[in-house]
């Protein structure tokens, strides 16, 4: 099967190209740089820009292209749904667009949250968040067969999202959580990702057609905390708790001083992700894909 790629140099781009081409799909990528992929058909291309492609009209697109960046900008708004909207260009044939659990209300918890709960009627933390819901909302009006997948926290080789952020955070040897970092947190391994993105290319074989969101976890809540300890720091990093509203205080203090659209060091995006729970109702994952998420070998 032909499947195509945008965003292909991304960390999540890059392990799912490799994955396809393995398993002997034809793989087009792409991006602005060459990720050097072997078997890889490889486009150079701006995807905020419109890209026609010569024999894609019945490739399978998967959409895993976005900017990342925390924060607020209308820049960062405007340029995923351009991506979105181009890479809904790119084939007549169908798509699976790669969401966020971002989408759901950050400023409380979220216990085995299910895909009819993310409305938007409330306020985004950020222009990730935003720019990820109205992408969906895109691919809804647009009436094309898609496969909508929500994520939560993507953890694997070569992270460039979650662990240099933990990272960042460490002062002094000391990395200091909202309430110690008791939350539970469903992650979600490329592994699994993967998976779920293989069953989902399996559903389009079987010529299903509709459009559909499901969310997409390792369906093991374990504390952030642990998650931290085991995987991501090394012992010599001292761990301590600071009181919620303090720390959604200092997060507003690095909105506020992130000028320019710049990625502010702290903000209420992150300190809300690392304080609440965010575990997830995979029953329609499950039910419609097959989806049987392993055990993540990080814990």
């Amino acid at each position: 099967m032909r499947i195509v790629i945008a965003g292909v140099s991304g960390t999540l781009g890059r392990y799912l190209a490799k994955q396809l081409i393995k398993a002997g799909h034809e793989v087009v990528g792409i991006s602005r740089n060459d990720p050097g992929i072997s078997g890889l058909e490889f486009i150079s291309h701006d995807l905020t820009k419109p890209l026609k492609l010569s024999g894609q009209s019945e490739s399978i697109v998967i959409n895993s292209a976005a900017v990342t960046k925390d924060g607020f900008s209308t820049e960062l708004l405007n340029t995923n749904l351009a991506i979105a909207k181009n890479c809904l260009a790119i084939s007549s044939g169908p798509q699976i667009l790669v969401s966020s659990s971002s989408v759901y209300d950050l400023r409380k918890p979220s216990i085995q949250v299910s895909t009819n709960q993310a409305t938007g009627m409330y306020p985004f933390l950020n222009s990730y968040s935003k720019s990820k819901f109205e992408s969906e909302q895109i691919y809804v009006r647009e009436e094309r067969d898609a496969i909508i997948l929500r994520p939560h926290a993507l953890i694997g080789p070569d992270d460039q999202t979650l662990l240099p952020r933990v990272k960042g955070a460490i002062r002094n040897g000391v990395l200091r959580l909202p309430n110690g970092g008791r939350a539970m947190h469903e992650f979600t391994s490329l592994m699994n990702f993967s998976q779920a993105v293989v069953l989902s290319i399996d559903k389009f074989g079987t010529g299903w057609s509709g459009n559909i969101t499901l969310n997409v976890s390792d369906g093991k809540a374990t504390s952030i905390v642990d998650a931290i300890k085991s995987s991501l720091l090394p012992d010599s990093v001292s761990i301590t708790s600071v009181p919620l509203p303090i720390a959604m205080a200092a997060g507003l203090f690095g909105e506020l001083l992130a000028i320019g659209g710049r990625e502010p060091n702290r903000s209420r995006y992150a300190i809300s992700q690392l304080a609440f729970d965010r575990t997830y109702d995979l029953s329609h994952t499950r039910a419609f894909l097959g989806y049987a998420p392993e055990a993540n070998p990080a814990f």
